[in-house]
């Protein structure tokens, strides 16, 4: 679901999953950090050392596949923002939470628990966002947080490029100086400019094998800036935790996808 007119500089979307029964989420690589509330029967572990997760907690970027394992009924409400507002936000270095969660709870007080309760005692869907958008609303607001405009304005073009833009013409166009560049981008977006560029051009390749629109790999890795097939592979493999064949084989029916794709 889209966000509201006053969150749209902060947030790309609400979203919501729910089901039945102990099930894998695989979170790829999709450029955004985000928010989730979540209930389950039994809990929520995150990665290979079983995490367990709070029932609300932020995500940082994410660079290669990340699990988190359901058991029983579970239903999230999250957000996904924009690649660069976690610091905006929070506070924190986003690099603090690259592929991690942080327990929320730890450092938004009351405001924090009173949304936990709300959203606890409610199962409506339009209501948990509109519970979401009242507490980001609030801080933002309340604490005047305002955006960075040298990142922002990075993170846009490099969206909107899908990565293909010559990162030494960016910091130029910006007028800051490459050392400046490189250290605002890795504290407000969580990683390097470059690392950031290689997963927008994953996205844009993913979004088009998921569309069907080529006839072969091959005009994936050249329509999107590939050198050739054998690069591609390895740079969505390292992004999904798949080979491009693996990830659209209808066989990987026991593990399910949450794809945050922007």
């Amino acid at each position: 679901m889209p966000p509201p007119p006053h969150l749209q500089q902060y947030v790309q979307a609400f979203w919501h999953a729910e089901g039945d029964g102990t099930l894998v989420l695989g979170a790829i690589a999709d450029g955004c950090p985000g928010l989730v509330f979540q209930q389950t029967d039994s809990g929520l572990l995150w990665g290979d050392v079983k995490k367990k997760l709070s029932s609300l907690f932020l995500y940082g970027q994410t660079t290669r596949l990340g699990k988190m394992q359901t058991g029983g009924s579970f239903r999230m409400t999250g957000v996904m923002f924009y690649p660069h507002v976690m610091k905006v936000l929070f506070g924190f270095n986003a690099s603090e939470v690259t592929d991690d969660c942080v327990d929320l709870l730890l450092f938004s007080g009351d405001a924090g628990k009173e949304l936990v309760r709300k959203m606890e005692d409610t199962t409506d869907r339009s209501e948990l966002y509109n519970l979401v958008d009242t507490y980001l609303s609030d801080l933002i607001y309340k604490q005047k947080i305002t955006q960075d405009t040298i990142i922002q304005n990075a993170v846009i073009q490099l969206m909107q490029s899908n990565g293909d833009i010559s990162l030494k013409q960016l910091q130029q166009s910006l007028f800051v100086t490459e050392r400046t560049f490189e250290r605002k981008f890795e504290q407000y977006v969580g990683i390097p400019a470059k690392l950031f560029a290689r997963v927008c051009r994953f996205q844009a390749s993913l979004q088009q094998l998921r569309s069907g629109e080529y006839d072969k790999l091959s005009d994936i890795a050249f329509n999107n800036g590939y050198s050739d097939q054998s690069h591609f592979i390895r740079a969505f493999k390292q992004f999904s935790g798949y080979s491009p064949v693996e990830f659209t084989n209808e066989k990987k029916a026991e593990e399910i996808s949450l794809l945050l794709i922007r």
